[in-house]
């Protein structure tokens, strides 16, 4: 594992995009993939770069869309097109935008259909928390997950978060709905680690520990088995419902490419109906509990969800972002591409 400082990634990065984006876009984009990483959100940062470089390449995500179409509203309710653009940068367009209806209406929701990955569903609900609301984001996905009691590609692996906003740190959940991220998967294959327990099943239809035979298959199986299999239907359709866009079926599977997927974004303000200061007390108590329950075996004490990510951030700060050397490689190539591209253009 490399350590990469973010301005060496963020300017190897952009020098990459700059074929496909303009300079302010290719930047900001850069941004969006060495700060997930810096996050220590390895399997949705830095890792996914090439993976979204090809998606652009091949037109699957057209790297033209950077902005969404309002499709209709109601209230504070607002339905969105991606016109199969550029993911993140349209996410954090829908963070920006639900955040303004929670802060005029007390509550926002904003459905998009039509996105391409967005890579981290966590950036945004910080977005929204950070602007003192409650955040709850969630998209649905191609079909990469084998549902409860089936051995092929049935289920999207969808991923929801909730974002808590706090005087210490707004806190964060960001989880698919199975055990393992398949980014995360894909790093630990190239780490050459297996897997504490079967997740998932391999080629040939067997349960296996080893990540890089469960990446090749693409059957993942869901958490907490039968509960994860009916959390992931719930929020497939559920988005696919708000945003009249498609569901993970209809999306199909991986082979033929992530995207055009549906999401939901929701902000509440609650300033707007309580005591925010009293409100924000009652999360530090309840963060002093956790704190204050004994360890056991060994354990590192109990702590919210992303209440470390201040420390992850600093740290990697100092010390440089964590990436493999097959990740970091192809970065470099990129780089050299676009370098060699622009080259070209101005010739």
């Amino acid at each position: 594992m490399l350590r990469i400082a973010y301005e060496e990634a963020l300017e190897r990065m952009t020098e990459g995009l700059l074929p496909y984006l303009e300079e302010a876009d290719a930047r900001h984009f850069a941004g969006i993939f060495a700060g997930n990483s810096l996050d220590g959100v390895h399997s949705h940062g830095m890792n996914r770069y090439a993976r979204y470089l090809s998606d652009m390449e091949s037109g699957l995500c057209d790297a033209k869309v950077t902005r969404a179409e309002r499709v209709s509203g109601f209230g504070a309710l607002e339905v969105w097109d991606a016109r199969g653009g550029v993911g993140p940068l349209i996410a954090e367009q829908m963070a920006e935008r639900v955040i303004a209806l929670a802060k005029a209406h007390g509550i926002g929701c904003c459905a998009l259909r039509n996105n391409s990955h967005w890579l981290r569903a966590g950036r945004y609900g910080l977005m929204i928390a950070d602007a003192g609301l409650v955040g709850i984001c969630f998209t649905n996905t191609c079909l990469n997950l084998a549902a409860w009691g089936v051995k092929a590609p049935s289920l999207g692996n969808n991923p929801v978060c909730m974002a808590l906003p706090r005087k210490g740190g707004s806190l964060l959940m960001d989880m698919a709905v199975s055990q393992y991220a398949y980014g995360k998967l894909e790093i630990m294959a190239q780490e050459g680690r297996m897997l504490p327990q079967p997740i998932g099943y391999d080629t040939q239809g067997r349960e296996t520990c080893d990540p890089g035979e469960i990446c090749k298959s693409g059957l993942m199986m869901p958490m907490a088995l039968w509960k994860g299999n009916a959390l992931s239907v719930m929020l497939d359709l559920t988005a696919a419902a708000l945003s009249g866009g498609r569901t993970s079926c209809e999306i199909g599977p991986p082979s033929a490419g992530e995207s055009r997927m549906s999401q939901v974004y929701i902000a509440v303000n609650p300033a707007a109906v309580n005591d925010f200061d009293a409100v924000l007390e009652k999360t530090e108590a309840a963060i002093r509990f956790l704190h204050d329950l004994p360890s056991e075996g060994g354990a590192g004490g109990v702590h919210a969800p992303g209440e470390n990510l201040e420390k992850t951030r600093r740290q990697n700060r100092e010390e440089g972002i964590p990436v493999t050397e097959i990740t970091w490689q192809k970065i470099l190539e990129a780089a050299e591409r676009g370098r060699r591209t622009r080259k070209e253009a101005e010739a």
